[in-house]
């Protein structure tokens, strides 16, 4: 096992979460990198992911041979999150996910932007949305992030709901992980912040 291999240990550092929260998520340490299982809103296993880098672009990956379904990133604990909240954060990727439940915050995780049709109406039992819009990148957005939030937004109505969705940007970062890491105490009030923006920015469009 060489010293560059990705570890709960090195993950946990570079996203400033705790090893132990990472290993609740269903982390496990293996001699490839991290491995962890996607789980249905039912509670059934999906595709195991493997982290092989310590950001998702280019270092994360299906374990080869596990033909189980691919499924949203989602727990039983972060669906309660979302009802308590009344509100769903989506998200593309794990490490968002990983913040934003440590926080007792909800969100679901697209596994790679071309796989938002996992995305089912068991994830958003709450009558508003917010799709989190991130920094475009060729490598993580082959058609552009537009094209990704698009798409996302589509498939929320095609699977039925019929509450609000919001288009969630953050400012000068990306993402709910950056965000986090850039300030760590005031993280709870600037996603507060964003998400009231998001309405407001909604409420404009539609007046």
């Amino acid at each position: 096992m060489g010293r560059d291999r990705v570890t709960i240990a090195r993950l946990a550092e570079s996203k400033q979460l705790p090893a132990e929260a990472l290993c609740r998520f269903g982390l496990a340490d293996s001699d490839e990198g991290v491995r962890f299982a996607y789980f249905a809103p039912s509670g059934a296993t999906g595709r195991t992911r493997l982290r092989t880098g310590m950001r998702g672009a280019g270092g994360s990956s299906w374990v080869p041979g596990d033909e189980a379904p691919v499924v949203a990133y989602s727990t039983s604990e972060s669906l309660i999150y979302a009802r308590n909240a009344g509100y769903q954060i989506v998200v593309e990727g794990e490490s968002d996910c990983w913040t934003a439940w440590h926080h007792g915050l909800p969100a679901v995780g697209i596994p790679g932007s071309t796989h938002w049709d996992t995305l089912t109406i068991e994830h958003l039992p709450v009558g508003e949305i917010f799709v989190q819009v991130e920094a475009d990148s060729a490598q993580t957005y082959p058609g552009g992030v537009a094209e990704y939030v698009e798409a996302v937004k589509s498939r929320i109505r095609q699977v039925g709901f019929t509450g609000l969705v919001h288009e969630l940007r953050l400012g000068d970062v990306s993402d709910l992980s950056g965000l986090y890491q850039s300030a760590p105490e005031a993280f709870l009030a600037a996603v507060r912040q964003a998400l009231d923006h998001s309405r407001s920015v909604t409420e404009e469009e539609t007046a």
